[in-house]
C-alpha cells in the first residue's frame, strides 16, 4: 500500500497535520506528542540534517570538483542532453525517487569518449553496449565511464585529457568518485 512516493508523501503529511494540531490543543495532546518530536529531533540529528539541507540550497553553485594544483576537469564528450542528473531524481518508469551516484547522458551514437582529465586506467569490464572504465586519476580522485560500445585503450595505460577512451552507444553513464564517495559532476554540465 506504501509502496508509491505520493501515497507515502501524503502520509507524511496527513500524520504532520495531525501532529500540528495535537501540539495545539489540550495539555495532556501535548504533553503526550513532545517528547516523541524531541526524540525524533535529537536522537535521529532531523535538525542538523535539515540544516545541512536548506545550506546546499542556499549555494548557488555546487561545490569546485576536488581536483588537485590548477588542473581542471573537461567534459568527457559532446552531449545531447542529461537523462538524469547525480542526486535524487524521479524514475518515471519505476514511479519512485532513485538516487543517481553519478550523471546519465544522452549522446550521439558513436562519440568519442575523453577522460575528464589524466590519469591510469586500472579497469576495464563489461561487454557489449555496457563496457566500463575506471580511470585513478590521483590517490584520493577516480571517474567511471559506462555505456561504451567500443574501448580504445588498454588496463594500466596512463591516458591524457586529449586520448580517446572509447565510444559510446546512444548514451553515456560518468560517475566522480574521492575515498569518501561519489562526488556530483552536474558543474560540467550547466
Amino acid at each position: 500500500m506504501l509502496g508509491s512516493f505520493k501515497v507515502r508523501m501524503l502520509v507524511v503529511v496527513v500524520i504532520a497535520t495531525l501532529v500540528g494540531l495535537a501540539m495545539q490543543s489540550d495539555n495532556r495532546s501535548h504533553d503526550l506528542v513532545e517528547p516523541v518530536i524531541s526524540f525524533v529531533l535529537q536522537d535521529y540529528q532531523v535538525e542538523e540534517k535539515v540544516a545541512v539541507y536548506l545550506e546546499n540550497l542556499r549555494q548557488e553553485k555546487p561545490e569546485e570538483l576536488p581536483v588537485s594544483g590548477d588542473t581542471t576537469l573537461q567534459r568527457p564528450c559532446e552531449v545531447i542532453e542529461v537523462e538524469y542528473p547525480y542526486g535524487w531524481y524521479w524514475n518515471g518508469d519505476e514511479e519512485k525517487q532513485e538516487f543517481s551516484p553519478g550523471v546519465a547522458l544522452k549522446v550521439k551514437e558513436n562519440t568519442l569518449v575523453r577522460p575528464v582529465m589524466a590519469g591510469k586506467v586500472v579497469s576495464i569490464s563489461g561487454g557489449g553496449m555496457k563496457r566500463v572504465i575506471r580511470i585513478r586519476h590521483n590517490e584520493d580522485f577516480e571517474s567511471l565511464y559506462r555505456g561504451l560500445q567500443e574501448v580504445l585503450v588498454e588496463e594500466n595505460q596512463m591516458v591524457d585529457k586529449g586520448q580517446a577512451l572509447g565510444k559510446t552507444g546512444k548514451s553515456l553513464y560518468l560517475e566522480l568518485q574521492n575515498q569518501e564517495g561519489p562526488i556530483s559532476p552536474n558543474a560540467l554540465f550547466e
